[in-house]
């Protein structure tokens, strides 16, 4: 029997579509056990997965998680050790949602206390790295965990303020953890990708509205899972606590603590901000005439 303490173990939330199956499609190649954890996979999950030779589809497995809870994470970890006998020493906290696409900080659609969003893409990936660091350091093993962050964690929006304020925490959060590099050997690293072409985009008319589909430059998903990639194997190129640019499918930016220029490349910029302004002036000054003078971001 493989060694647990040696097999090549990775969980990936979020992992049945997007960035995050793009990630898993790539480590997968290299070997890697590979746990999908998410609500659902997405048909071309599906399809990629019933494509595979038998001893390569054994490698990868779904687990249905909802990332709000955390029960649920602890219990994708604990999957792992049940399907491949090993603890995950890559863990990437993919699973995201866009505002407003997901419940917006305008509508006043959140319940129970809370919103839904931050849940989502603050505290699901912050409990996640959490988990990983007590069950990588209980084993005596190093290991990596990846985030994905954006580069609205470089700007501010009145249009998507919770998403917004979720990205500028993670990729503080990130370069917070550089240092378990040196305590447990555990890099803590994050990507922040521009637009990308993803079904959050493609399947969500409310976000792609946002968008010019003929003007706007989409980066495909395989370019920043490229870049995941790098973050995992470039150890001394990439160190613990880097946050990656992905803005162009080949030139990565490292983005700067203090002082940075902001984002750079073509999937930088979006077309129709100004259209998503005027969907929310109704709740800043309704009968006014125009929204035109708000600035964006």
């Amino acid at each position: 029997m493989t060694d647990i303490t040696t097999r090549q173990i990775a969980l990936v939330t979020g992992g049945g579509s997007g960035i995050s199956l793009a990630f898993v499609k790539k480590i997968h190649e290299t070997g890697y056990h590979v746990l999908i954890a998410d609500l659902a996979l997405h048909p071309t999950a599906s399809t990629w997965i019933d494509s595979l030779q038998p001893k390569d589809a054994d490698r990868v497995k779904f687990f249905k998680l909802d990332v709000t809870d955390w029960a649920q994470l602890e219990a994708a970890f604990d999957h792992c050790m049940t399907l491949f006998k090993g603890i995950p020493t890559v863990v990437v906290p993919g699973a995201g949602v866009y505002e407003p696409s997901s419940n917006s900080f305008w509508e006043d659609r959140d319940s129970d206390s809370r919103y839904k969003v931050l849940d989502i893409n603050l505290v699901h990936p912050i409990k996640t790295t959490r988990i990983a660091v007590r069950k990588l350091v209980e084993a005596g093993l190093p290991g990596t965990i990846i985030h994905l962050s954006s580069i609205a964690a470089q700007r501010s929006s009145i249009i998507t303020p919770l998403y917004t304020a979720s990205k500028h925490a993670l990729s503080s959060f990130v370069r917070g953890m550089a240092p378990l590099a040196q305590t447990s050997g555990i890099r803590v690293l994050g990507v922040a990708p521009g637009t990308v072409s993803t079904p959050l985009f493609s399947e969500k008319p409310e976000a792609a509205k946002f968008l010019d589909m003929e003007r706007d430059y989409l980066l495909p998903p395989d370019a920043v899972a490229n870049a995941m990639m790098a973050l995992l194997t470039q150890t001394e190129e990439f160190e613990s606590g880097t946050m990656l640019e992905v803005c162009h499918e080949t030139e990565w930016r490292k983005v700067s603590l203090l002082d940075d220029p902001g984002p750079q490349g073509p999937a930088s910029l979006t077309s129709r901000k100004k259209d998503a302004v005027k969907d929310i002036y109704k709740y800043l000054a309704p009968g006014k005439a125009s929204a035109d003078s708000i600035t964006t971001d």
